[in-house]
């Protein structure tokens, strides 16, 4: 069995500080209106895909495409937890 070991680890980049002021205002900004819509008209899921469209490729184009695509993966992740979640409840009491 070959392994390939060219990395012994992954290698850590410092992120700039526009970085960490554009991924921090990503998640605050994010957390406050989403607080506000949900506690108001109860639709909180429209600012999280309202500052997903601002902040990302479409308009903005502020996050970087790695970060983009993480966020893509953990929603596919919470998806699936979703339907998971919802799945052994109905098939076990109906």
């Amino acid at each position: 069995m070959a392994v390939d070991n060219r990395f012994q680890a992954l290698p850590f980049h410092e992120p700039t500080v526009v970085t960490i002021l554009v991924q921090a205002s990503f998640i605050l900004l994010l957390n406050i209106v989403n607080h506000l819509l949900d506690s108001t008209t109860y639709c909180g899921l429209v600012s999280q895909i309202l500052f997903g469209v601002l902040w990302g490729t479409p308009l903005g184009g502020f996050l970087d495409r790695a970060v983009e695509m993480t966020v893509v993966q953990l929603g596919y992740i919470g998806l699936i937890l979703l339907v998971y979640e919802g799945v052994p409840p109905s098939l076990f009491f109906n």
